[in-house]
C-alpha cells in the first residue's frame, strides 16, 4: 500500500518537537540557569559564600519559559532573601528560552555526613565562642539559634557553659528538670522552636559551680550522649569563654562543623578572641567568622551614631586569619526600669528590645508564682540589631553549607 498525505511516517514528526526533545531542551535550559546563577557569583557578596558552590540551589525546573528555583539553604533574613531572588531572577532571565523565574526557600542544610554514636541525627554542630567574657556570646548564640529555626531548620542549643549557664533566662525556660525517657536520656526542653539543655536544669538554681578539668570532660560527653536531641540541621553549643576545658573536649569528642567567634570592637576583646581562634584552627575546627557585638550605639535622643568601644577590631581580626565578618549586632541598651507599683501580674524586671523581658526575681516567692510569664525571646521587634542578627544567622548556614560541601569532596 503507497504512502498518503495523511498517514504518518516512522521517525518523523514533520518539524513538531518530539516529547522526549522537548524535555531534553527544558533539561539543557535549566543547565543553564545553573550556570548563569554559578557565573554571577549569587550570594558571594551577601553570604559570604557562593550559592552554586555551596550547593545551595538544589533544584531548577524550566517550564513553558518559567524557571522555577528552589534554594536549600536557610535564610531567616527578609532582606537577604529579597536580594538573593533578585539576583537568582537576574541571571536566569539572562538565559536564552527563560522570561520569567520563582524563587522558593527551603531550609534544607547541607550535610558533611560525619556521624559519631552520640549524634546520630544532628548534621552540623556549630561552636559559638569568644575568648573574653561578657562580649554577649549567650546572646547571640540563643538568638541565631532563634533565627535558624525561624527559618524551618531543625535547631538545637546546648548551653555548655558549665560555669555561667544563661541559656533558661534568655529563652524562658524556668522548669527546672528535664523530662527522661525510658533509656534514660534527658530531653530537651523546647522554646521558639529551639530543643534546648543547660547546666542550670541540673544543678540548683543559686548553686555555685566549681569544677576540675576531668569533670567538665565527662560532662560535657554527657549532655551531647545522654540527650535525645532527635533529628537536627544544627547544634548551637555556647561554649565558656576562654579556651579551656569545655573547648578541648568539644573539639576532641565531636565532628564540629565550624566555629563562630565573637567579640567587641575593642582591642582587649580581639586579642582574646584572636587566641579562641587560634585554638580551634590547631584543632582543624573550620572558623566560619567572626561576629563583632556592642558594635556602636544609636542615641535615641539626638539619633547619632556613638561607637563607645571604638571600631574596626572585627576588620582587624579578620584580615589578619582571612576569615569574614559575619555581622555586626549594634548595643541595645536595656529600656525600662525595675516594677515596683505592686502589679502583681508583671513581676519585677527590665525590657531589652533584642529578646524582650528579662524578669529579676528576687525572692523565692517572685521565682515560683504562677502568674509569673517566661521573657520573649528575640522574635519581638529588636531594631536594627534583630535585622543584623537574622542576616548573620544566614551567612553562618551559607559558610556551613560550605564547609559541609568542602567536606564532602
Amino acid at each position: 500500500m503507497a504512502d498518503s498525505d495523511e498517514t504518518p511516517h516512522a521517525g518523523r514528526n514533520d518539524g513538531v518537537p518530539t516529547a522526549s526533545a522537548d524535555a531534553s531542551q527544558r533539561d539543557d535550559t535549566a543547565a543553564a540557569v545553573r550556570e548563569a546563577i554559578a557565573s554571577a557569583g549569587v550570594g558571594t557578596e551577601d553570604l559570604s559564600a557562593d550559592l552554586a558552590a555551596i550547593d545551595g540551589i538544589s533544584d531548577v525546573i524550566v517550564r513553558d519559559g518559567v524557571a522555577s528555583v528552589e534554594i536549600s539553604l536557610p535564610v531567616p533574613s527578609q532582606t537577604l532573601r529579597d536580594q538573593l531572588a533578585m539576583d537568582v531572577v537576574a541571571a536566569a532571565e539572562s538565559v536564552a528560552g527563560v522570561e520569567s523565574a520563582d524563587i522558593d526557600f527551603q531550609a534544607s542544610a547541607a550535610d558533611p555526613r560525619e556521624r559519631i554514636d552520640m549524634l546520630p541525627g544532628v548534621k552540623n554542630v556549630v561552636a559559638v565562642a569568644s575568648g573574653k567574657g561578657g562580649v554577649g556570646k549567650s546572646t547571640i548564640a540563643a538568638n541565631l539559634a532563634v533565627a535558624l529555626a525561624d527559618a524551618g531548620a531543625a535547631v538545637g542549643l546546648l548551653d555548655a557553659d558549665v560555669y555561667g549557664p544563661n541559656a533558661p533566662t534568655l529563652l524562658g525556660l524556668d522548669e527546672r528538670r528535664p523530662n527522661a525517657t525510658s533509656d534514660d536520656e534527658m530531653v530537651p526542653r523546647e522554646a521558639y522552636g529551639v530543643r534546648t539543655m543547660s547546666m542550670e536544669f541540673i544543678t540548683g538554681e543559686d548553686d555555685p559551680i566549681i569544677w576540675r578539668g576531668p569533670l567538665v570532660d565527662e560532662f560535657i560527653k554527657q549532655l551531647f550522649g545522654d540527650v535525645q536531641w532527635g533529628k537536627l540541621d544544627y547544634l548551637i553549643v555556647d561554649l565558656p569563654p576562654g579556651t579551656g576545658d569545655a573547648h578541648l573536649s568539644l573539639v576532641q569528642h565531636f565532628p564540629v562543623a565550624g566555629a563562630v567567634i565573637v567579640t567587641t570592637p575593642q582591642e582587649v576583646a580581639v586579642d582574646d578572641a584572636a587566641r579562641g581562634l587560634v585554638g580551634f584552627a590547631r584543632h582543624d575546627t573550620p572558623v566560619l567568622g567572626i561576629v563583632e557585638n556592642m558594635a556602636g550605639f544609636e542615641c535615641p535622643d539626638c539619633e547619632s551614631l556613638h561607637d563607645i568601644f571604638g571600631t574596626g577590631g572585627a576588620d582587624d581580626l579578620a584580615d589578619q586569619f582571612d576569615v569574614p565578618v559575619l555581622g555586626r549586632i549594634p548595643l541595645e541598651p536595656a529600656l525600662g526600669s525595675m516594677d515596683d507599683d505592686g502589679d502583681s501580674g508583671r513581676p519585677p524586671g527590665i525590657d531589652v528590645p533584642l529578646v524582650g523581658r528579662l524578669e529579676l526575681p528576687r525572692t523565692y516567692e517572685e521565682r515560683t508564682q504562677d502568674n509569673r510569664a517566661p521573657p520573649l525571646a528575640c522574635r519581638t521587634d529588636g531594631g536594627a540589631a534583630r535585622e543584623q542578627l537574622r542576616i548573620t544567622a544566614s551567612r553562618i548556614a551559607a559558610r556551613l553549607n560550605e564547609a559541609a560541601v568542602t567536606f564532602r569532596k
